[in-house]
């Protein structure tokens, strides 16, 4: 009951520092709203193109009719003038006192009575002006301007000798006056004498300018009008410019689109065509008189839409709004309720994903360092059978404990909709070689044999979710393992291919069978609910959260994959398993390769010898650690000591980053996630700027929802998550080392045996942690002096990592919540509970036993300073030649005696040195001057 209330209490304590969101989602009602909006927005436009379109459509029908009529209206109003001037001038022309006056301009009388008569025709059309020239004084004379004489040979006077000399009834031309800014088109008539020779002409005109003007005034300036020639040039426009410089129409009215000229000349010369233009209409017509064109258009406007089927679309418009908003307004009532509700299961669901993110997180912690540091046991053949079994007990449990864990992980990913499917190319020949090495471990001591079959005509490379497709395996193989006593279990590979697309994809076929319990129908029906295990009364010892069938069925159907399952009790099961998936080329798995698999058969018994991993060396490979931790970087390096590697270690990322643009290169590179001043991602990204290609593996406790796929999508090429699995760290530097140094890797086997560096795991963890609790609690207190809370919170984060390794998870626990607040900018809570914690740093770094030799201040101790000194310069000489066996072994022989505590910390210094970085000039270094300082407090002291 204690415990209980201690889980409650501590978990509580963990749950005030998660920042859950309120809303992360729109809740239904907004939902609801956004799709009504959006519905009504749809109706909208779609109706107002659609009556924009039929609208248009209409008006422009009615404009071909319209604007047809306007333009026929304005050209008979010009050739109805034209045509009174015309019988004017004609008139005068065949007066026969006009003749005779012509005849003889000096003769007063008669100009008397031409005059008069001339008079009477300008009465009789008020409208116009009347102008005559005689061919003998060439003195013009009109009714409204005084005489003047005409000077025939000047070019502008054109119309003079084209009027005697050219023409036979009448001719047109037109003038600009620059006083009256108008333009006038003048009709001439030549008057001829009884021999029909040329004696003078008669003339009159027409303001076209002011015509233009009262069309516009008239069509309120809805149109636009042009008269042209025959040879394109405008003659008549509202723009008087445009006729004096003589314009061409089709250069005026390029944006129409259409050749003006053209299609004036090609239609009937009393026709008037109607014709579209992208923003208008436009109509084209003949002034046969003139033997001119007329060009009317009438660009589209928003004031066409001004009529009475616009105001019943917007009434239209106006009732859907309101019956959405009334609508929307009935329906809130209905989904309040509702609303809450989800909100309140969302909220739980966000609860329990962070709680369970952040548990298996805080769990991880303490197993890397239980898992590393007894893997790095396991590894001793020369501990005792006991020992050798408690160690494997406890790295058995511990690996159970990191199942569960990622068990928990995966579903809280899936039902959070964060886990992908990440597809690449894979060896289907790896895969299952893969599969079925780690599922030879689950066998134990039970009698049960093991049997693995593979179709020769297996696609060998294929495009798929491989970490996804060995976890479906390895949870169906545990299973059938776990669940069998005695008997057999068999795992059948095989691929059909008829029915898929043209031999590009394969459907693979896993089948996992046993001879175990067995199940009952009901018990099937349950076996993929969540949190459920069948058969609870017979299976009580066996261990398992029931999470495995569940994550399963999730995968495989994420992947478009079935299961299938036949089960008798008593008898066994049978799963099987269809998945689809993309072929790599036409290569196969082959008779050689098919049959290299099925010899992975074996018993319980024999299956025993093989309760450690076959690790192959790689003295040939060059491993950097990266981490800000010495005690992550003991484990790490302790883990990688059995593939003889060389190891570097560095605990920054502006270590690592110097050791790279100095010209070291590695075949992998373990990066620290969360490091002070410059964290793995920032050091990996300059690396990358530098230049650097080769391979980087994050390395880091955060092993939340979604990171794996994070860390690959900034540039990373793996992840490891820490307590780190022996089985992936293999499987990276197989990946990175041995397989890309195939003709190296030839000439070494692999050992089932690699000893750690020492068995003195515990006090040298504690040692190093030591060092690392002064320069955090250091830390801590400067930077929460100077404000820097984000430096406050990585140091504070890897500190929780440090106190995890040597077993304090209380102060563990305490630096997660100021690492928690730190992240959440919680200063109240910071200053309530830094200053207590940095002071149990203190006390803790303090406090900690050099050596078990060692007695409270070491002053019982005698010390052998001959020895050491020997040792110490064996040391140096070993560091400077870079000769590691022989510094170790010199260290190992200074083992063997009682030091005090502080030469225990100089040859702590010095491993280090050694171990810790591989820097053997800073050991050689250390090794002198400590050497020095023994020689000199020897003699002080034979002098005493």
């Amino acid at each position: 009951m204690i415990k209980a209330h201690r889980y409650a209490a501590e978990r509580n304590n963990i749950m005030k520092h998660i920042d859950l969101p309120q809303k992360s989602n729109p809740s239904l009602m907004n939902r609801f709203i956004i799709f009504s909006v959006m519905l009504f927005f749809a109706i909208l436009v779609t109706g107002s193109i659609t009556f924009i379109l039929s609208m248009r459509q209409i008006i422009r029908t009615n404009k071909t009719g319209e604007l047809s009529q306007m333009l026929e209206l304005e050209r008979i109003k010009l050739e109805t003038s034209l045509n009174a001037e015309i019988a004017i001038v004609l008139k005068l022309a065949d007066s026969p006192l006009v003749r005779r006056y012509f005849a003889n301009p000096g003769d007063l009388e008669l100009e008397k009575v031409a005059f008069e008569e001339i008079a009477s025709y300008r009465r009789a059309f008020s409208g116009f002006s009347i102008f005559w020239i005689n061919d003998i004084d060439r003195m013009f004379y009109s009714d409204d301007n005084e005489s003047y004489w005409v000077d025939t040979e000047s070019p502008e006077n054109y119309w003079y000798p084209m009027t005697l000399q050219e023409t036979e009834v009448y001719n047109f031309n037109i003038n600009y006056n620059p006083d009256l800014k108008i333009i006038r088109l003048w009709i001439n008539a030549p008057v001829f004498d009884s021999e029909r020779k040329p004696i003078g002409m008669v003339g009159t005109g027409i303001e076209l300018s002011t015509f233009i003007d009262r069309i516009y005034q008239t069509l309120s300036d809805r149109v636009e009008l042009y008269f042209f020639n025959a040879h394109g040039e405008i003659t008549g426009a509202k723009d008087i410019d445009l006729v004096i410089e003589k314009r061409q129409i089709d250069e005026e009215l390029a944006g129409v689109g259409l050749d003006i000229l053209k299609t004036a000349k090609s239609y009937n010369i009393d026709g008037i065509q109607a014709l579209d233009y992208p923003s208008g209409k436009i109509a084209v017509g003949a002034i046969p008189t003139l033997q001119w064109h007329a060009v009317m258009l009438m660009p589209d406007s928003l004031s066409d839409y001004y009529t009475s089927m616009t105001a019943l679309f917007l009434v239209v418009i106006l009732i859907i709004s309101l019956i959405f908003i009334i609508f929307n307004i009935f329906i809130n009532k209905f989904l309040n309720s509702l609303n809450k509700t989800m909100e309140s299961l969302e909220a739980a669901s966000k609860v329990k994903s962070n709680f369970l993110a952040n548990m298996s997180h805080e769990i991880r912690t303490p197993l890397n360092a239980i898992l590393g540091v007894t893997e790095i046991h396991l590894r001793n053949d020369a501990l005792e059978p006991e020992t050798m079994d408690a160690f494997q007990r406890i790295y058995n449990s511990g690996n159970l404990l990191l199942n569960i864990i990622n068990d928990i992980l995966d579903l809280s990913k899936i039902e959070a909709g964060k886990l992908e499917i990440s597809v690449s190319k894979y060896d289907i020949a790896s895969l299952i070689n893969d599969t079925v090495n780690l599922n030879m471990l689950r066998i134990g001591g039970n009698l049960v044999g093991f049997e693995l079959s593979a179709d020769e005509n297996i696609p060998l490379n294929l495009f798929g979710d491989e970490l996804r497709i060995k976890q479906v395996l390895n949870n169906l193989l545990s299973n059938a393992f776990k669940y069998t006593k005695e008997g057999l279990v068999r795992l059948s590979v095989s691929a059909e291919s008829e029915g898929l697309k043209n031999g590009s994809e394969a459907m693979l076929v896993f089948e996992v069978s046993d001879t175990g319990q067995g199940m009952t129908e009901e018990q099937v029906s349950r076996l993929f609910d969540e949190y459920s295990r069948f058969n609870t009364e017979a299976n009580r010892a066996t261990e398992g959260t029931g999470l495995g069938m569940s994550i399963t069925r999730n995968l495989l159907h994420m992947m478009n994959g079935e299961i299938f399952v036949r089960s008798e009790p008593q008898k066994g099961s049978t799963f099987t398993i269809r998945l689809p998936q993309k072929t790599a080329g036409p290569s196969i798995l082959g008779r050689d390769l098919a049959e290299s698999l099925r010899k992975f058969q074996a018993s319980g018994a024999r299956q025993l010898k093989r309760a450690r991993m076959l690790i192959k060396p790689m003295p040939y490979g060059s491993v950097l650690v990266v981490d800000d931790v010495e005690s992550n970087l003991f484990v790490a390096k302790g883990l990688l000591a059995p593939y003889k590697l060389s190891v570097d270690t560095v605990t920054s990322g502006f270590g690592a980053l110097e050791k790279i643009t100095g010209g070291s290169s590695y075949d992998v590179i373990f990066m620290d996630h969360m490091m002070p001043q410059m964290d793995g991602l920032e050091t990996m990204r300059k690396m990358r700027a530098h230049g650097y290609t080769g391979a980087i593996v994050a390395l880091t406790a955060n092993a939340l929802a979604g990171n794996d796929e994070m860390f690959r999508q900034k540039g990373f090429d793996g992840f490891i998550p820490k307590p780190i699995d022996v089985r992936q760290l293999n499987a990276v530097l197989n990946e990175f080392i041995r397989d890309r140094h195939p003709e190296e890797a030839k000439g070494y086997k692999p050992e089932t045996t690699a000893l750690a560096e020492t068995s003195e795991i515990t006090p040298e963890l504690r040692r190093i942690f030591r060092r690392d609790a002064e320069r955090a609690a250091a830390a801590l207190r400067e930077t929460l002096a100077r404000g820097d809370l984000k430096l406050f919170t990585t140091t504070a984060h890897a500190m929780k990592a440090a106190l995890a390794n040597i077993g304090e998870i209380e102060a563990s626990r305490s630096a997660f919540a100021l690492e928690s607040a730190g992240l959440e900018g919680d200063m109240d809570f910071i200053i309530a509970n830094a200053d207590k914690f940095i002071k149990r740093l203190e006390a803790m770094a303090a406090s900690q036993p050099l050596a078990e030799a060692a007695g409270a201040d070491g002053a019982e101790i005698r010390e052998d300073a001959a020895f050491l000194a020997e040792q110490l310069q064996i040391i140096k000489s070993a560091c400077e030649d870079y000769d590691e066996a022989a510094a170790y072994a010199a260290l190992d022989r200074l083992k063997e005696k009682p030091w005090k505590p502080e030469t225990i910390a100089a040859l702590d210094e010095i491993h280090g040195a050694l171990f810790l970085h591989s820097d053997f000039d800073r050991a050689a270094e250390l090794a002198g001057a400590f050497r020095e300082q023994v020689q000199t407090n020897a003699g002080e002291a034979a002098l005493g």
